[in-house]
């Protein structure tokens, strides 16, 4: 088995998105028939929320943003962030593997806090290392499956 190396770049589109669920969460929050002190603490955090979630996952900014992912020829799955971490996390089964989009999700296993899950969007530049990937996340699956019977 061949490794298999992705470098993260900032998404525009993870950007885009998180973005327009931000917005269409404060409006509905707008239309909310409660005080407005309230209306404003809820706005306030999803918009908070939603610039730290831009700041690291689709900018890529924060010193906990994933900078790379490789499996290795032994199937291991190491991630790295920007501070220079490597983790060796084991995937869950609610883990989302399609061809326009991959979520990578993590068991807590010794970690303090469950690690942040890793979001793939396929584009041209990483085709076929992502194509890799959800090969052998459909294998290390399909095993997974097959140890628990």
């Amino acid at each position: 088995m061949q490794a298999i190396v992705i470098q993260f770049k900032p998404s525009s589109l993870l950007l885009g998105l998180l973005s327009g669920v931000s917005i269409l969460c404060c409006i509905i929050l707008a239309q909310l028939p409660v005080y407005i002190a309230i209306k404003s603490g809820l706005i306030a955090l999803v918009m908070a929320s939603t610039l730290y979630f831009v700041l690291r996952d689709a900018l890529s900014h924060l010193l906990n943003s994933w900078q790379s992912l490789e499996v290795n020829s032994q199937g291991e799955l190491k991630l790295t962030n920007k501070r220079g971490e490597i983790f060796v996390p084991k995937l869950t089964n609610n883990s989302f593997i399609h061809s326009f989009v991959t979520i990578l999700n993590f068991e807590r296993g010794g970690f303090k806090w469950a690690l942040p899950p890793v979001i793939l969007f396929t584009n041209e530049e990483n085709k076929e290392e992502l194509r890799k990937l959800r090969v052998w996340l459909r294998w290390w699956k399909h095993q997974e499956d097959l140890s628990l019977v």
